[in-house]
């Protein structure tokens, strides 16, 4: 991707397909990959003549304003996220001579936003979906509350074996997703494993005594390299991981789970919601920001600052109000 005078009439499409495939493809697995491919097909439709060495920061605040007319802001946002270090990049490379585009871009969106309430629970409704959990014998209530309480992404929850769990050390090792929406099985019997979203998801995660006790009630019988939830999935009639077209669906999991928070009188989350929740109680009860990160599989403490930063926010507040109580007492 060195420059040259010819190369800089290189479309900005054609530049960020070839900036990915050379800096991204071989760093991010799966779900990731597959966004920076959902980013340049957008590119290619909204702007397909744009030239990289002519783009202006108002190029750039015109391709977020189009993005946005279609959809919401948190979208906008990540496509944004997604471009900016490849427009960061080609200044860098001096394929763009000019000032860079990405300067006091403004985020923009025409949708408005359904308010669907919090993404997370407090601690007095979790206990209330607790005992819902508890009375159920389908299986359901366990997924779930392992969910909650391990903090871990739905696909790395469905890549738990036997040989991830430490019964002795009371710990699951986190190395592997499974690749639920795929319609091709790789060459092991129970369907394709892939790899984490990335290196920092790859981790070992400490759990209590009852989602031990759980995971050895659907383990038993499983071979060690078996899919614990899926093959569960399977035993309730749902999915075959062996023969035919996979039939785990996200969808499926949040549709069971709002009837139980319905059941529990509690507003609905998603399975990704109780990830939330799972980091939200931690962070309310003082655990460090840097074990939360880690414990959810993240590179860095900036991003779990980024997405709790309420939580961090209230608890900086109460931190102020005990500092001027010690000082008044001195």
């Amino acid at each position: 991707m060195a420059k040259t005078g010819k190369k800089r009439l290189i479309k900005f499409w054609k530049y960020y397909e070839q900036w990915y495939m050379t800096y991204k493809v071989n760093s991010v697995k799966g779900v990731t990959i597959n966004k920076y491919k959902l980013v340049l097909k957008w590119l290619k439709k909204l702007v397909p003549d744009l030239v990289l060495g002519d783009m202006t920061r108002e190029d750039l605040q015109r391709l977020i304003n189009l993005y946005g007319q279609t959809h919401q802001k948190t979208t906008v946002t990540d496509f944004y996220h997604h471009i900016a270090p490849a427009i960061d990049d080609a200044v860098y490379e001096g394929w763009i001579t000019g000032k860079n585009p990405n300067h006091k871009i403004k985020i923009t969106s025409s949708v408005q936003i359904k308010d669907k309430g919090p993404k997370y629970l407090e601690i007095d409704e979790v206990k209330k979906l607790e005992q819902v959990f508890r009375q159920d014998k389908t299986g359901w209530g366990d997924f779930f509350d392992f969910s909650l309480r391990t903090g871990a992404r739905f696909a790395e929850t469905l890549g738990l074996t036997p040989k991830d769990v430490d019964m002795d050390n009371m710990t699951i090792y986190i190395n592997k997703t499974f690749n639920y929406k795929s319609k091709e099985y790789g060459s092991d019997e129970y369907g394709k494993f892939m790899p984490t979203k990335n290196k920092y998801s790859v981790r070992i995660i400490k759990i209590d005594y009852k989602t031990l006790m759980d995971l050895q009630r659907h383990m038993e019988g499983l071979a060690p390299d078996a899919p614990i939830w899926p093959t569960w999935y399977t035993s309730i009639g749902k999915v075959s991981p062996v023969h035919g077209e996979p039939r785990i669906f996200n969808s499926t999991f949040n549709s069971k789970l709002e009837k139980m928070c319905w059941e529990a009188g509690v507003h609905r989350i998603t399975v990704h919601g109780l990830r939330h929740t799972h980091a939200s109680i931690l962070i309310a009860n003082r655990v460090s920001i840097q074990s939360v990160a880690k414990r959810l599989g993240h590179g860095d403490t900036e991003t779990t600052q980024r997405v709790y930063i309420h939580l961090l926010d209230e608890l900086a507040q109460e931190d102020d109000n005990k500092i001027m109580s010690v000082m008044a007492g001195i």
